[in-house]
């Protein structure tokens, strides 16, 4: 039986009857504070039970992302009243419920296979707090300390901080990047659908090869916006998301001229069949633009074609970044938009109580396009397009993981041909 749907008992009540709500009451949450699932909960007692409110918050219990799952039912009193009950299924273990380690080789497209460590501790001290301790070595080396809180105190005020330190070789530029940073973010809800996030981060870069040399310090003001009506946020399936962010860059040393980076992204979701099939077909379309304003250094430089951009091209090397006939892959600003359409064909379930799968497949179309020229020029700009299929997998952590394979397109012909695996969705 699938739980995630409404749980209503109304024995022998007649359909209309308002049923006031005289108490409401959670239960099976062994680790998380009470505090925690109390200040999503936003239907009120004294008043009429209203599902849809009910459904929300059951909604809002799931997106804390610490729970398997999460129920509601009412519960009779008599013939005019009812308890509000939200049933909570948590892994309260330790390993493979609040605790993700592994120690495992990993492949990225950008820079190649590294072997990767550490671990993820979520929900750490039953407050919804985050924090990860992670290290790699290979095409990427890298040791990470990251910590977050979504309510620190207030009203729904936020805080996460992370320290950080990456070398890599540059994917398609010569030479090799050494990045030593710490960062600082406060953010707050205005409402439950609008969010907001200030903060900095103090960065040094290094960039070297064989003949040369380059120290960068800069101090990084960023800022985000977004109004987010999805349902749920690891799969949603109806909502729309709007997200503003910046990042700026101005050099300590006084030496290079200042950037900032202005990202907008729209998704819009929309169920295609009926809201109560447990195998729900989603369509999903989602636009980013990404703009640089300021000196345009190649250091700051996006290339597209990737599992993230455009699907159904490899990232590309050195060789692509210096063949004249691929320049429209590279530029300072760029657009990408891409449509799927959904099919769930394993209904996200909840294991032993404790974990929770599904799995969806869908089909895709994206396209994009880079320009080093202004923005404005993106409209004259020679896009990349593809098309082809998706697997997504549903877990307990990563949420989702995604696997694509894509045909790439440029002038109306087809060009080449790629698998690319990802975490997250990419609408």
């Amino acid at each position: 039986m699938n739980f995630r749907g409404i749980i209503f008992i109304i024995p022998f009540l007649g359909y209309g009857q308002n049923l006031n709500v005289s108490d409401i009451t959670h239960k099976g949450n062994t680790f998380t504070k009470d505090y925690v699932i109390n200040r999503e909960i936003q239907h009120q007692t004294g008043v009429s039970l209203d599902s849809a409110i009910a459904e929300a918050d059951k909604n809002r219990l799931i997106n804390l992302g610490i729970f398997a799952d999460v129920e509601w039912k009412a519960i009779p009193i008599d013939s005019k009243s009812v308890i509000l009950e939200y049933k909570i299924i948590e892994n309260d273990d330790f390993f493979g419920g609040r605790f993700f380690g592994l120690g495992a080789p990993v492949y990225d497209e950008k820079t190649g296979w590294s072997f990767t460590g550490g671990g993820f501790l979520k929900n750490f001290r039953g407050r919804n707090e985050q924090v990860g301790l992670g290290f790699s070595t290979g095409g990427f080396s890298t040791i990470a300390f990251a910590y977050s809180n979504p309510w620190i105190s207030g009203d729904h005020i936020s805080f996460g901080s992370d320290i950080v330190k990456n070398k890599y070789d540059h994917p398609f530029l010569d030479y090799n990047i050494e990045i030593k940073s710490f960062e600082i973010n406060v953010g707050r809800y205005f409402g439950y659908q609008r969010k907001t996030s200030l903060g900095f981060e103090l960065e040094e870069f290094r960039f070297f090869n064989d003949t040369s040399f380059s120290k960068y310090q800069y101090i990084a003001p960023q800022g985000s916006f977004a109004y987010d009506t999805r349902d749920l946020y690891d799969n949603p399936k109806k909502g729309i998301l709007i997200r503003e962010m910046f990042f700026s860059r101005f050099d300590l040393n006084g030496e290079i001229e200042k950037n900032i980076t202005w990202i907008q992204s729209l998704s819009i979701y929309k169920q295609l069949n009926s809201s109560d099939s447990d195998k729900p077909l989603i369509l999903a379309w989602g636009a980013v633009t990404q703009m640089n304003i300021g000196i345009k250094d190649k250091r700051f430089l996006s290339a597209m074609g990737s599992g993230n951009t455009v699907r159904g091209f490899i990232y590309p090397n050195r060789l692509v970044y210096n063949d004249n006939n691929q320049e429209h892959r590279f530029g300072f600003n760029n657009f990408y938009t891409s449509v799927e359409l959904r099919k769930n064909l394993i209904p996200r379930k909840v294991i032993a109580d404790r974990y929770e799968f599904g799995a969806t497949i869908a089909v895709f179309i994206d396209y994009g396009a880079a320009t080093s020229d202004t923005f404005t020029k993106i409209l004259e700009a020679q896009g990349l397009g593809s098309t082809g299929l998706s697997l997504q997998f549903e877990g307990p952590w990563p949420s989702i993981i995604r696997l694509d394979y894509g045909l790439g397109f440029h002038k109306n012909k087809y060009v080449e041909n790629a698998i690319h695996l990802e975490i997250g969705h990419k609408i």
